[in-house]
């Protein structure tokens, strides 16, 4: 196994069992994502990838999707239910009595209380109904005082609001409630130190500036880490080792020092202007060094933590950008050289950061590997292995099926196993180099060369070398070499897609040549990365290709014409066949594993469900108010909603086929809604769509985007619909209904399930 491949394993902590194997590579932790990277690099074959889904519980069986959905229609039906009170509250403000306002409010608070003690605070529920509890105790303390007038300030409001999630935070031990204390906290301060000020948010762009709220998050994150280790002797599994709440608190304090410290380099900070307390503004960059040498010993020596090295690197890598542009390095060059030369260290400057940091991980994951790991638990319905299985258990499994790991990867396994975190900052670093590389060509093109005719043809001929060179670098084995070439590769297409547009005559036939291009592209580029993008591209130049073909023929008086026919039916079939497309991807995705072209696939879907997201967004858009100022008009999106609606309806007709009769009638009932809900909110059947197909793969990543657009997606639905305030807030409240009574059916229903399943036992 050569250097590069034993790179793509770095971040694990179980050897294989095998006594015939020579590897002494460790494996990934164990995840559906893991065992998808086995495969695809040659490790393990895909007989034995579906052998090891079944086995870990990552594939979901019928039992799986009603907890899925269930979880969903619960998280879903407690906010469109709480938002249609709020609503409610506020248009009947006048009308209701001080006492009715609070009841209503106090119900909340006082359900979700009381809930919590039933089910058990410890528990799941019970802990989300307790953060419930909390969360909904500052609308009350709003309500109460604008009910009978305290005269309370809103700094007061929020002190008041501290002090109770803190005591709730000490009985509840969870870090949502110490969360929302924190927010809670950081609002009541900020208000405190500006309440002689004319805005609050005035308060909190000053509060920004303190440097002694930069000692309180740094205090803060001392005491959780102390407590999470005294913790972690008596009990490795407290829920103090959870480490989400301290690395948001170490993000916020290495963003906060470092938007200081870059505006203290580039002088445009007023330091007489900012508040000032005790501490001088002068000792922030002391404090910066002090915390940045304490922070390296501890997440290196004392609780190794990969993400807040990471975190610290990249902001010393950005305040080192900040020096030296304030030195106005290479700004003697003239423009074209300075751009040309800042590229390249932003390229170098990512790439030496993505090489130290994949060497932590690696030298980290070894010293990791020697004692216990610690187990991180995610919600079950997320889709994670089934308790108590782990690499030893599964190897037994597929040894005992014929199955073995492989000691030969394939040998065009180049990427990395590495955390998002860490390919986020090299993706950081690559945009930032790609648009410096572009200043660079324009200005070399137009200004230095003074090109003025035929600039399509110049900036074409100019784009294809940059190009070449970037695939020609993709394919290196250096890390630096393949970080500058997706850099040149990006320029490149920039370029060319420029080009393309500006010497077509018809945007239509821009757009397709565009699309088509990038296939022929992303085959010869063979970067998961730039596929991914390339298919986002793709998506949208089609779908802008058709609406325009629309639109002139509506302009050129077509109505009567088949043309004008023929191009209406283009949008509903291209968002059919897509979604059918990648419906059918999801379901076979077995096809696709096995070797480096199941990574690429991957990157393919990813990228075409991510350009549907983007094209929806995009006509919301264009629907209130953009589309007049830019003219770029975006018909047909509609049709995505009726896509997405077939793509559902197959996923449920393939699911179901092995079920019981009535699962397979409930799926078929639903098939209308489906088609009515993708005709009148189409990025809801958009949304819907994407929830079946991550859980289908297990993918928590996009389980969590998708659910985060639908939010947004629907806070800007009832936000814009044209109805009374009154009708908004009755439809919000009835939706929450049925959402939490189909809840409460599914309940229902997998316990009778499991009742049956126990007594045929």
């Amino acid at each position: 196994m050569n250097k590069t491949d034993a790179s793509s394993y770095s971040d694990m902590n179980i050897q294989s069992p095998d006594p015939a194997s020579n590897s002494k590579d460790s494996l990934p932790p164990l995840s559906r994502n893991s065992l998808s990277l086995l495969c695809d690099s040659g490790r393990i074959s895909p007989s034995a990838w579906s052998q090891a889904l079944d086995f870990c519980g990552f594939r979901p069986d019928g039992k799986a999707w009603l907890t899925y959905w269930r979880q969903v229609f619960l998280l879903g039906g407690v906010l469109f239910f709480l938002a249609g009170i709020i609503c409610f509250i506020a248009w009947n403000w006048d009308d209701m009595q001080p006492f009715a306002r609070m009841t209503l409010v106090g119900v909340i608070v006082a359900s979700a209380g009381i809930g919590s003690v039933a089910v058990g605070p410890d528990s799941r529920p019970g802990q989300a109904l307790l953060l419930v509890c909390g969360v909904a105790m500052g609308p009350l303390l709003a309500v109460f005082g604008q009910t009978y007038q305290t005269g309370a300030e809103l700094w007061e409001l929020f002190r008041v609001w501290t002090v109770l999630l803190v005591a709730l935070a000490l009985v509840g031990r969870q870090a949502g409630l110490w969360f929302a204390a924190w927010l809670s906290g950081n609002a009541f301060i900020a208000l405190w130190l500006g309440r002689n000020l004319a805005s609050p948010f005035d308060a909190f762009s000053q509060f920004f500036a303190i440097p002694e709220w930069l000692v309180a998050i740094a205090c803060a994150i001392l005491l959780w880490e102390w407590a999470a280790q005294r913790a972690g002797q008596k009990d490795s599994q407290s829920w103090l080792r959870s480490r989400w709440l301290p690395r948001l608190l170490f993000l916020d304090l290495t963003v906060r020092t470092s938007c200081y410290l870059i505006e203290g380099i580039w002088g445009s900070y007023k330091w007489a202007d900012a508040w000032q307390l005790w501490l001088p503004h002068q000792i922030v960059p002391y404090f910066a060094v002090a915390m940045a040498g304490l922070a390296w010993w501890w997440y290196r020596k004392k609780e190794p933590d990969l993400f807040m090295l990471a975190t610290l690197l990249g902001s010393g890598t950005a305040v080192l950008l900040a020096a030296l542009a304030e030195a106005e390095l290479f700004f003697g060059l003239g423009v074209v050289g300075a751009f040309l030369f800042w590229g390249l260290l932003v390229t170098g400057l990512t790439a030496g950061l993505a090489k130290m940091l994949l060497h932590l991980q690696q030298v980290m994951s070894a010293e990791e590997g020697k004692k216990a790991a610690r187990i991180v638990h995610l919600p079950r319905f997320l889709g994670r292995a089934r308790p108590g299985v782990s690499w030893q258990m599964l190897w037994e499994n597929l040894q005992a099926h014929g199955e073995a790991l492989r000691d030969d990867p394939a040998p065009d396994a180049k990427e990395p196993y590495s955390p998002w975190y860490i390919k986020l900052l090299l993706a950081l670093g690559g945009w930032l180099a790609a648009v410096l590389f572009m200043c660079f060509l324009g200005f070399l093109l137009f200004e230095t060369l003074n090109i003025s005719s035929h600039e399509e043809l110049t900036i074409f001929i100019v784009s294809v070398p940059v190009l070449l060179l970037g695939r020609a670098m993709l394919a290196g084995d250096k890390l630096f070499s393949r970080h500058f070439g997706f850099a040149l590769a990006i320029a490149g297409t920039s370029g060319i897609a420029i080009a393309l547009f500006l010497g077509l005559d018809s945007v239509i036939a821009a757009c397709f040549v565009l699309a088509a291009l990038l296939v022929a592209i992303s085959v010869l580029m063979r970067n998961v990365a730039y596929t991914f993008l390339s298919a986002i591209g793709i998506v949208g130049c089609v779908a802008h290709g058709i609406s325009y073909l629309i639109y002139t023929s509506v302009r050129q008086d077509f109505a009567d014409s088949a043309r004008l026919d023929i191009a209406l039916l283009l949008p509903p079939v291209w968002w059919a066949l897509l979604s059918l497309a990648l419906t059918y991807f999801c379901l076979q995705e077995k096809r696709w594993r096995g070797s480096m072209r199941g990574q690429t696939t991957d990157a393919w879907f990813f990228g075409a469900y991510t350009g549907m997201l983007v094209i929806q967004i995009w006509s919301l858009g264009l629907s209130y108010g953009l589309g007049s100022l830019l003219d770029l008009p975006l018909w047909g999106s509609g049709g995505m909603g009726l896509g997405a609606a077939a793509g559902v309806t197959v996923m449920i007709i393939f699911l179901t086929r092995k079920q019981s009769l009535t699962a397979r009638a409930a799926g078929m009932a639903s098939v209308p809604l489906l088609f009515v809900l993708g005709w009148y909110l189409p990025g809801a059947a958009l949304a819907l769509l994407g929830l079946v197909m991550a859980r289908q793969m297990g993918n928590a990543v996009m389980q969590g985007a998708v659910l985060v657009y639908f939010f947004a997606y629907m806070v800007f639905y009832y936000y814009n619909l044209a109805v009374p305030f009154s009708a908004k807030s009755t439809y919000l409240v009835a939706s929450g209904l049925v959402l939490l009574l189909l809840a409460l059916v599914l309940r229902v229903w997998q316990t009778k399930s499991s009742i049956e399943e126990a007594g045929r036992a």
